[in-house]
């Protein structure tokens, strides 16, 4: 109720019953919802006939085709109401009534739909103004059959009728053009939709939009509302500056989180799109056009296709890099391969001139008195032992030396050399082991892999000055972490790292080469690491060096394992010295010197001593004399070698002892399996190492 006067009350309900002029009010379904007096009259229905009726059942239209032309012509403008929330105008239609009786009454209308929006901007209701212009109609067509007509009132009607026609045809080709455009927006191929207002308001939205967000109901809501999981990731921000500033916004794979499916979490996409502000005649913006294109599965795809490539890249690099580090080690090994034959071959005659002046500087020392002359003996004996051993050191760089050969348990060697390195290392370096509890053993020469580890332990010290830790560990290696130059099978991983100053890069390659060292001049000699390379490589296994500046380095020895059980201390044979007593003792030796000392050495020992020149000469020799008791034989010798003559004369003399004496071994040839009951001496030696030799081969050939 509203007072217009003090005296007068309107009821606008009143106001809108016994107004002069039709109106109904449809639902946006098209429910009769209401309508006035003036519309009952001029359709002919009661209020309780149509009332809550679709309109299009309450008048159906005559059911000819230009009937129904009409219905559709009606139901067309009542639709663009609801979707466009705007007045419609049909300026004539002609929609007749039924008749209670079932028949058509022909009128011609003119109609008005008005909008009646709810605050959320959505269509409430729709009010339909209808004026009955079928008199009218009938007036044009009157004026049509009398040609002459020139009356005033004839004139004035057929203009309005011209006009109406006129504005009805104007209206047809608008909405043909409407509904061409909005076929255009529905079919576009991107995604598009209308907002308006500084709330955003959707007022349209095309079925490509609907399906990047989901099926929803949207119309008639803000952005907030209709989508209300983009709140927190900045897009109803962007569209507030769109908005302010008039200027458009264009973003390029933007990320989106989206809601397909109301029961599922929000799923991410990738948006190109562009906010486009819409401006009134005056240049006020009061909208904005969302055009854009999903382009989710495209963004897979290149994230796919980049992963794949930086997949691929990342594997010719790894393929590049163990071929490069592949050929780096194939190259190393043939210049260590080189080194060593050349090494090997020195060493043979540096040990055969050393077991020379070893020998007689040895007999000399028994046969002089003069105290000062036995010094000069000594020192020359120190110095003939150092170059022993480095030639020692050089045959097992070339693989070359002797091994020992024998099931060891590595947690009991290294838990031996606790004191010795304790020792050596000194306080400053604080030593630890990590031994695995279930390590196999190794066949190995145990005493080598004592000094090697002895070595490494040294060069650790070394390398940490001012203190730091030294580790000592072994476990079971994995097959995947063998080093590839390694045959198949299992190993034990020995290892000792530090954390000391490190090794530069450009010198790893270079460290198990014989005398290379980063010691100064005088304080290494620089054939450790090689040493242990050859003594590792020589007995199957492999070796491995890590090193980073400033954090430390460690080297990581390869053993084979052994099926064998290693043997306690106890269990090992020992057999020391005796004297010749007359024993018959043959000597075989290519070299003058080596045999001549060797003679001369067992003579004084009281043996009596023969002398052969190789392995041919030996055997007619064995086959000459019978009372030959044992033979000393020399390992590389023209015509017929050590082990040649050891096979021979093993096949004649099944029981004669023999001791074996080499400066230059094929390693793998000594360690054959017949050579195990051959008491082997290195040259050069003492004669004590000899007699020690000679009496273990008697004791073999005993027990």
């Amino acid at each position: 109720m509203t007072r217009l006067r003090p005296d007068v009350v309107v009821d606008f309900g009143t106001l809108f019953d016994v107004s002069p002029n039709p109106y109904i009010l449809l639902s946006p379904e098209m429910a009769i919802l209401g309508m006035n007096a003036a519309y009952l009259q001029v359709t002919m229905r009661l209020r309780e006939e149509i009332l809550g009726r679709n309109i299009f059942e309450a008048f159906p239209g005559t059911p000819d085709e230009l009937g129904r032309a009409n219905v559709a012509q009606l139901r067309d403008s009542l639709q663009r109401v609801v979707r466009e929330r705007t007045t419609d105008h049909i300026p004539l239609i002609h929609y007749d009534i039924p008749r209670p009786d079932g028949t058509f009454d022909e009128r011609y209308w003119s109609a008005t739909h008005t909008p009646i929006l709810a605050g959320d901007g959505s269509v409430a209701y729709i009010l339909q103004h209808t004026v009955d212009v079928t008199e009218l109609h009938h007036l044009r067509q009157a004026s049509r059959l009398s040609e002459g007509a020139t009356g005033p009132s004839a004139v004035i009607e057929g203009g309005i009728l011209n006009r109406a026609r006129a504005v009805q045809q104007q209206n047809e080709v608008l909405n043909e053009e409407r509904q061409h455009l909005r076929r255009l927006f529905e079919q576009a191929p991107g995604f598009t939709a209308v907002l308006r207002g500084p709330s955003h308001i959707f007022e349209m939205a095309n079925a490509a939009y609907i399906q990047v967000i989901g099926q929803r109901d949207i119309i008639g809501k803000t952005v907030a509302e209709a989508l209300p999981e983009v709140s927190s990731q900045g897009f109803i921000e962007l569209l507030d500056q769109v908005y302010a500033s008039g200027q458009p916004f264009v973003g390029r794979g933007l990320s989106i989180r989206l809601r397909q499916n109301p029961s599922e979490a929000p799923s991410e996409r990738f948006l190109d799109f562009v906010y486009q502000p819409i401006h009134d005649a005056a240049g006020k913006t009061v909208g904005i056009f969302v055009l854009g294109n999903d382009i989710t599965e495209q963004k897979r795809a290149e994230d796919e296709l980049r992963d794949y490539r930086e997949h691929l890249e990342r594997l010719v690099h790894e393929r590049t890099q163990a071929l490069e580090e592949s050929e780096t080690h194939r190259r190393q090994a043939q210049k260590m391969e080189a080194i060593g034959q050349l090494t090997g071959g020195v060493a043979h005659d540096f040990n055969n001139l050393l077991a020379i002046v070893i020998g007689n500087v040895e007999l000399a020392k028994k046969r002089v008195v003069d105290p000062r002359v036995d010094r000069l003996l000594e020192n020359a004996m120190l110095a003939g032992e150092r170059g022993a051993k480095l030639t020692r050191q050089l045959l097992a760089f070339a693989r070359q030396q002797a091994l020992s050969l024998e099931p060891t348990d590595i947690v009991q060697s290294v838990h031996g050399m606790q004191d010795l390195l304790l020792r050596t290392i000194g306080p400053s370096i604080e030593i630890s082991t990590e031994l695995a509890p279930d390590l196999w053993p190794v066949i190995t020469d145990r005493n080598q892999l004592e000094v090697a580890l002895l070595n490494l332990a040294i060069n650790a010290r070394d390398a940490m000055p001012s203190g730091g830790k030294l580790v000592i560990a072994a476990e079971n290696a994995q097959p995947a972490d063998l080093p590839g130059d390694l045959a198949a099978g299992d190993y034990v991983r020995i290892s000792v790292r530090d954390d000391g100053t490190g090794i530069p890069e450009e010198l790893r390659t270079k460290v198990f080469e014989p005398f290379f060292t980063t010691k100064d001049l005088g304080k290494g000699t620089g054939l450790g690491l090689s040493q242990i390379y050859g003594f590792v490589k020589q007995q199957g296994g492999s070796l491995r060096l890590k090193s980073a500046m400033g954090l430390g380095t460690e080297v990581a020895l390869y053993l084979p394992r052994t099926g064998l059980e290693p043997l306690s201390e106890s269990a090992k044979l020992s057999v020391e010295r005796v004297d010749g007593q007359g024993a018959h003792v043959l000597v075989i030796d290519d070299d003058t010197g080596v045999r001549s000392f060797i003679t001369e050495s067992l003579r004084e020992c009281g043996y009596q001593v023969s002398e052969a020149k190789h392995g041919v000469d030996g055997l007619n020799m064995l086959a000459q004399d019978p009372d030959i008791e044992l033979v000393v034989v020399d390992f590389a010798m023209p015509s017929l070698d050590g082990l040649g003559f050891i096979d021979a004369a093993r096949e004649a003399y099944p029981d004669l002892p023999i001791v074996l004496m080499t400066g230059y071994a094929e390693a793998e040839r000594l360690n054959e399996t017949r050579l195990k009951v051959v008491p082997t001496i290195l040259k050069p030696f003492s004669i004590d190492t000899l007699l020690t030799a000679m009496s273990n081969a008697v004791a073999a050939q005993e027990s």
